[in-house]
């Protein structure tokens, strides 16, 4: 038997030479790997450094003034401890202030989640004319910001005493929008708010609409299904975390609005912002102590409606990914 003998190139290295059991160092890597492990080092402290401009916001005009707000509300005339200040949150008006306060939250936030949603779907579904859904969207997003004394002059000039529509009834009619609705009532400042109410929900709705697979409509169809029952079991229980999440923050954006009920209704209306606003500004006998409460009564619920948001929205993104 003849026996070959292949030659090999002294610089060609032997296959078995590149055999090296897994976690032996080399000798070569090794500066290589603590080159990268120092630049992913580098990116971290500077992503750190980039957002110390927010955090450093959020402490000092956020964090601070709550923290001082709600000490400010266990300290008595006398500068000492004292709960005084949220005993008198019990009272009739204050507790009044509080009720109306929620009413006036839940009620906005469940009429203008409605037909905000129903508007989110229309700006979801219906893309043609791009114009119109481009301008419709635009407009959403700037209504849903707007409030204070802009918002209620636009309530005035369309419902009020010579608006608009009221005017308009009068002569078509013969009854007075107003006798109905008066601008300083509950209902007239629940129309108000649903200005910006609606398209807020629109706004907040549509990420969540666009996350509707058409395969779902599909696969339910080709089971049997009807439409209705796809919408009610399959459809709006995946959707409901971030829709309720929406009427959560349609909650807590209607319970810290002043500016638009103090323009429509002043002293009228009895909503827990237009009285730390009284206490505050001198209208009545100051009081920081008893404002304090109200204030940290008001951050307790909206740390509630916001805190239950959050959970909401960690549970929709597993179907949004």
């Amino acid at each position: 038997m003849t026996s070959t003998v292949i030659a090999r190139d002294p610089g060609e290295q032997s296959p078995a030479a590149g055999l090296r059991p897994q976690g032996t160092a080399t000798g070569v890597g090794e500066p290589e790997v603590r080159t990268v492990d120092a630049a992913s080092r580098f990116d971290r402290l500077v992503g750190l450094l980039g957002a110390l401009p927010f955090f450093l916001f959020v402490f000092l005009f956020l964090v601070v003034p709550v923290g001082v707000t709600i000490v400010k509300a266990f300290i008595g005339a006398d500068g000492g401890f004292t709960l005084d200040n949220f005993a008198q949150l019990g009272e009739a008006q204050y507790a009044n202030a509080f009720v109306n306060s929620v009413n006036l939250s839940l009620v906005t936030s469940l009429i203008g989640g409605a037909l905000g949603l129903v508007l989110g779907w229309a700006l979801t579904t219906a893309t043609k004319p791009a114009w119109l859904h481009q301008a419709v969207t635009a407009l959403s997003a700037v209504a849903s910001q707007m409030g204070g004394p802009p918002l209620a002059y636009m309530f005035l000039a369309f419902m009020g005493a010579q608006g608009i529509l009221t005017v308009w009834l009068q002569g078509l009619l013969g009854f007075s929008l107003n006798d109905v609705i008066s601008p300083g009532s509950f209902w007239g400042i629940v129309v108000a708010y649903l200005y910006f109410q609606i398209p807020l929900m629109a706004v907040l709705s549509i990420s969540a609409l666009q996350g509707v697979r058409k395969e779902w409509q599909d696969s339910g169809t080709s089971l049997g299904a009807s439409r209705a029952r796809i919408l009610f079991t399959v459809t709006l229980p995946i959707l409901s975390p971030s829709l309720v999440g929406g009427l959560l923050l349609l909650f807590a954006n209607a319970f810290s609005g002043y500016a638009a009920a103090y323009a429509l209704a002043g002293g009228g209306a009895n909503l827990v912002p237009i009285l730390i606003g009284f206490f505050l500004s001198g209208n009545v006998l100051t009081n920081q102590g008893l404002a304090s409460a109200l204030v940290t009564g008001m951050v307790v619920i909206m740390l509630v409606a916001v805190g239950l948001r959050v959970l909401l929205l960690k549970r929709a993104t597993r179907w949004q990914q």
